[in-house]
């Protein structure tokens, strides 16, 4: 096994073991629906009283087999396993009486159990999804309805998320339901900033008249290659070269005293970006 692979496999671990832990310490003792297969496992296990990491195999096995039928997608071993582990987890958890947060046993308790729920589920989910596999669920959902009734991807995340939601309405009531959006919510900008905000990286482009001496800088000083596109001024109408450089978010305040120290009057722009591959960064493999 090579190192990327184990990298991969560690955290796909640890994100399934925390996800589940958020599963059995803040959503199942609240009754928290967060959408998802989890969700609906735990309104169902409430109702009828079937464990909620068994439900969850079960559904994310027929929902593994549905997009193999319909969609004609395959899974990696990695979504099947981080699905599996998750699945497991959770049953065992709640057997070996893992510590749980009781919401009406503090002010704002359920306020506190949406958000740092969310958060946990948010961080181990973000480290699945950063490292290429999927926890499955109604992401499969949202792909069937995207081929067949026209909507994108999100829309019918969206959509299936909605409709346990309203389930869940029914089944605890809307305050609960409330609850569970914030937790929707806070879930969706913790993924966000665990994949975004690992290895972030941003792209600066500068004009200067002394932009050769500032790219020399950056090369030597920062070890970073520059790309320089040739550019007219719109006012002065003037041929000025722009440089144009990737880096990553900790070293800005290196790039921005290169600038400085060498023009002050430069002209800089810096843009977040979604990944950049590259030497120096990722690999494309």
């Amino acid at each position: 096994m090579n190192r990327k692979v184990f990298v991969d496999y560690f955290l796909i671990t640890v994100g399934s073991i925390l996800t589940a832990v958020s599963i059995v310490s803040f959503m199942i003792p609240n009754n928290i629906i967060a959408g998802g297969v989890s969700g609906l496992a735990i309104i169902i296990y409430r109702v009828f009283g079937f464990w909620v990491g068994a439900q969850m195999f079960v559904y994310n096995l027929a929902l593994f087999i549905i997009a193999f039928i319909i969609l004609g997608v395959g899974f990696g071993i990695k979504s099947i396993y981080s699905a599996v582990l998750m699945s497991i987890t959770v049953d065992l958890l709640q057997k070996l009486h893992f510590p749980i947060f009781d919401a009406s046993s503090t002010q704002d308790g359920f306020l506190l159990v949406a958000i740092y729920g969310g958060v946990i589920a948010g961080a181990g989910m973000g480290l699945v999804l950063w490292r290429g596999a999927s926890t499955g669920g109604t992401d499969i959902l949202a792909m069937i309805f995207s081929k067949y009734l026209n909507f994108s991807t999100g829309t019918g995340l969206l959509i299936s998320d909605s409709l346990i939601t309203m389930l869940a309405i029914v089944v605890f009531g809307p305050i609960a339901a409330m609850y569970g959006i914030i937790t929707i919510f806070t879930t969706s900008k913790t993924i966000d900033g665990i994949i975004e905000g690992i290895g972030n990286t941003r792209t600066a482009f500068i004009i200067s008249v002394e932009s050769d001496s500032i790219k020399k800088r950056i090369i030597e000083e920062m070890e970073r290659g520059t790309t320089m596109i040739k550019a007219t001024g719109g006012f002065s109408g003037e041929d000025r070269p722009v440089l144009m450089v990737s880096i990553r978010r900790r070293e800005i305040g290196q790039l921005r005293h290169i600038v400085k120290a060498t023009d002050k009057r430069a002209f800089v722009i810096i843009v977040n970006n979604a990944e950049v591959f590259g030497e120096g960064f990722k690999n494309l493999s």
